[in-house]
């Protein structure tokens, strides 16, 4: 029945006319991309007067792959018809009906929205919608309520075409994925590191993955959670990075041998900053991603935070900072990465019974020095 999908953006069209032209071009690149990658035919695309329209045979199943596109706010699968009144009262009679059976109601309340954004037809938005709303009532069992309805009918009217629909989909919004650069994200097989790497995605950033090999097992969650996290990240390449750290033993003996093994946490975490500092470089990317959660751990406190963020020149970016755990979960469950992040996973043996709460930035010093023989910069944070 649908032949087209109304892809509507937000934060984009607050932008300047040649900056929006940029964040379209990209958004629709990233559609194009999600279409193609899940297989979906489509005969065109394009971006005209703050719409995206999606010209395809398989509006329902391309809704489902285009509400995981960042910079789409809602979707709408439509009948495109000549901008013609007849022609726009049966097509919205026949989505009434259709929406009417869907929802197994004998009289249903209705309102019609109508949005002339061009201004070539001659009827003026108001008159369209009594037009429209009329000639339902004279075809259809149907009560008018413009605030407790159980169907909308829209129309959009645009350069000649009408748009006409009875469902309005939400989608994430965000930015489009390449329009604000490149982040590494340390990844982990848990819950929180995925989120963060959601978060940074929505807000326009392609994500390059590093994992810090713990075991097989982990590794593999891992793998399944990127996996995941992938069916979101259209307009980004990034393969997983497995890094299996060199120092990792030779930090752990020399800390047992010193009787401070309370600091472990914080010197892997240390050691995987400056992992990811390095692929960051290599990728250009403009920051460090990871899933701390303020006070969430021992070494999520603000002093440990501190010293971890020594660790690299680039800014760290911890977008879960503000949340608990119990929000957290949520997103995590929303996006599909939960049940994931919940599988077994590889014992890991060095972590400390009593880990240090609130580090010392000058012990850290001592500590490092100890082991590497030489003293980490201080970079601020």
């Amino acid at each position: 029945m649908f032949n087209c999908v109304i892809v509507r953006y937000g934060e984009i069209g607050t932008k300047s006319k040649q900056t929006r032209k940029w964040f379209e071009n990209i958004l629709v690149n990233n559609i194009r991309e999600a279409l193609v990658s899940e297989r979906i035919e489509y005969k065109s695309i394009f971006a005209k007067h703050g719409r995206i329209i999606v010209k395809t045979n398989k509006a329902r199943e391309s809704i489902d792959v285009l509400k995981r596109v960042f910079g789409i706010v809602s979707l709408s699968p439509a009948m495109e018809v000549d901008a013609e009144l007849e022609k726009i009262n049966k097509t919205a009679l026949k989505l009434f009906r259709k929406k009417k059976r869907e929802l197994n109601l004998e009289k249903p309340k209705f309102r019609v929205t109508a949005r002339r954004i061009t201004k070539e037809f001659p009827l003026k938005s108001p008159e369209i919608q009594a037009k429209v709303g009329g000639y339902i009532l004279e075809n259809e069992e149907a009560d008018v309520d413009l605030k407790n309805y159980d169907i909308n009918v829209g129309v959009e009217i645009m350069e000649g075409k009408a748009y006409i629909f009875v469902d309005k989909i939400k989608a994430f919004g965000g930015l489009p994925i390449g329009t604000q650069g490149k982040v590494v994200v340390l990844l982990s097989g848990g819950i929180d590191s995925p989120v963060a790497a959601f978060l940074m995605m929505k807000r326009g950033c392609e994500v390059i993955p590093v994992h810090i090999y713990m075991g097989e097992k982990t590794l593999e969650k891992a793998r399944k959670i990127w996996t995941q996290l992938k069916k979101y990240h259209y307009g980004g390449k990034s393969d997983l990075i497995v890094i299996k750290p060199k120092e990792r033993e030779r930090i752990l003996q020399k800390l047992k041998e010193l009787g401070r093994e309370d600091y472990t946490c914080i010197f892997c975490k240390f050691m995987m900053v400056k992992n990811a500092d390095k692929i960051a470089r290599e990728f250009g990317a403009k920051g460090i991603v990871m899933g701390d959660s303020l006070g969430q751990v021992a070494s999520q406190t603000l002093e440990n935070m501190y010293i971890v963020s020594q660790a690299s020149d680039l800014p760290i970016y911890r977008p879960l900072i503000g949340l608990d755990k119990e929000e957290i979960v949520g997103i995590a469950k929303e996006i599909g990465t939960f049940e994931l992040s919940t599988l077994p996973e590889d014992e890991v043996p060095f972590i400390p019974k009593h880990p240090v709460i609130r580090g010392s930035w000058e012990e850290f010093k001592k500590l490092y020095r100890e082991i590497f023989g030489e003293e980490p910069k201080e970079r601020g944070c």
